[in-house]
């Protein structure tokens, strides 16, 4: 699989012309196993500018940001856009792969070039600059700028930049989310705002943007993303795929009850993508098996379908699933769900959480039964269980210390149920009393918990702050996690 993409490459020089001098590669790398070499069945027809061909205009693809060629990548490989000959090519690619060539597009720093559309008509541009810059409030259409990033080169991670493309691409691309023939995650910002443009908007947009010159540097940049009234899901989606050591930006969203940035947030700290994403499937539609020494237990699709997953929930169904262990019908839920930390959850990020969970693309799969033994999944030993180790709690908040530490505290005890894996667990897989990040064997595997609470193993309780957070230790030159 690792020269799929050069096999292909070698082919299409059987059939196609010599290529243009102006995009081909100006020579072979020097690695001739390295990503470079691998993806010239991209930069075959992409080339370095993206280039006009029978098939229409191959867009550029060279420092687009990392998170939205993954996602593209993703798309074609799962059938959301289509064209065969990118599926061809994706299909037996796994998602690491995919990041690792979307990575390297990402990182190549190449010119561009003018402008290719000059002399357009003043009131036009006017129109379209007013478009891009301040949008329309009286319509509801926000500026492009908001998203797409003061320069409009857009905004790491998942945010493409508008400048550097032919005015014919913009306005099929515009026409394509206008129809229904290109969509995104939930809620569909640009589709929404496609379908309120009118032709001549379209039209004004387009030359504006094709009239530009890139700015340099032409990178995304890091700004947050500002979508004012208008909910986007593409951020919000990014956290199901995302690009190491590419920061994750927020969209700040205007508007009463919109928690999806704060929710997206949540579920990053809970990790709740670990157990609810089954190795190779799609992301949060559950079906992982988790072993524990009772059984087999499998998790549950967490996406908004309706028939097999949150998608007939409300944020009451959640909040009790969170706070109390029972699902949406009253049943018990099994405690391999973390629901004694959950339980401590506010309720006001319980409500973020299940906004969040909801925005995502809604997945049809269905819920695997869990394989454990006799008793242990009965309603009754589970009830008998939770009268001995469970009751639903309050979140805990000590005056004595600071909110940061508070804060902290919140995040390993609750959110991070960080004592999931790293405290021992008495016979009945409940945590033992006392031990709470004493670290402990991990059930039904060799991976052993270290504890977080002592210095002889991981506690960081004696670390600067410097190497907590994230920064390179002075003394190892790594980084934490």
């Amino acid at each position: 699989m690792r020269r799929l993409l050069t096999t292909f490459a070698a082919f299409l020089t059987l059939f196609l012309p010599s290529p243009d001098p102006s995009w081909a590669q100006p020579q072979r790398p020097e690695d001739p196993d390295g990503m470079a070499e691998r993806v010239r069945a991209c930069t075959s027809c992409h080339g370095d500018q993206g280039r006009a061909s029978s098939q229409g205009y191959l867009p550029r693809i060279a420092g687009k940001p990392a998170g939205y060629l993954y996602n593209q990548l993703i798309s074609f490989r799962e059938d959301q856009r289509h064209y065969p000959l990118m599926k061809g090519l994706l299909n037996h690619l796994d998602d690491a792969y995919l990041r690792e060539m979307a990575e390297h597009f990402a990182g190549l720093d190449l010119p561009y070039p003018a402008p290719q559309l000059a002399g357009a008509d003043a009131a036009l541009l006017k129109q379209g600059e007013d478009l891009v810059r301040r949008g329309d409030p009286a319509r509801g259409i926000p500026a492009c700028a908001n998203c797409h990033g003061s320069r409009l080169t857009g905004v790491q991670p998942a945010i493409p930049g508008l400048l550097g493309l032919p005015r014919d691409y913009l306005n099929a691309q515009l026409g394509a989310w206008k129809t229904g023939q290109r969509r995104s995650a939930k809620p569909d910002c640009m589709a929404t705002i496609a379908k309120q443009l009118t032709p001549a908007d379209v039209s004004a947009v387009s030359t504006w943007l094709a009239s530009q010159r890139v700015p340099s540097p032409s990178g995304p940049s890091r700004e947050p993303a500002n979508a004012q009234s208008t909910e986007c899901g593409v951020l919000a989606s990014q956290s199901a795929h995302p690009i190491p050591g590419v920061p994750i930006a927020t969209t700040r969203v205007a508007g009463p009850g919109n928690t999806l940035g704060q929710g997206e947030y949540l579920a990053r700290a809970g990790n709740c993508i670990a157990c609810h994403t089954a190795p190779g499937g799609k992301a949060f539609a559950g079906g992982r098996a988790l072993h524990t020494p009772f059984g087999t237990v499998y998790s549950g699709n967490l996406t908004p379908d309706r028939a097999t997953g949150l998608g007939a929930w409300n944020r009451e169904d959640f909040w009790r699933a969170m706070h109390e262990g029972r699902s949406r019908d009253g049943r018990l839920l099994n405690p391999a769900f973390p629901y004694q930390n959950y339980t401590r959850l506010t309720r006001t990020d319980s409500d973020a959480l299940f906004d969040y969970l909801q925005s995502l693309p809604a997945v049809l799969s269905p819920n695997r039964t869990h394989d454990l033994r006799f008793p242990f999944g009965t309603p009754w030993a589970i009830a008998i269980w939770r009268s001995l180790y469970f009751s639903p709690q309050p979140p805990i908040q000590d005056a004595t210390r600071s909110p940061n530490w508070n804060r902290g505290a919140y995040l390993v005890n609750t959110l991070g149920h960080c004592d999931a894996c790293h405290a021992p667990r008495n016979f009945l897989g409940a945590t033992r009393n006392g031990q709470a990040l004493a670290g402990g064997q991990v059930a039904k595997s060799r991976w052993y918990a270290p504890s977080l609470a002592s210095a002889d193993e991981a506690s960081m309780r004696d670390w600067p702050r410097r190497e907590s957070t994230g920064s390179p230790s002075p003394r190892t030159g790594c980084r934490s996690g």
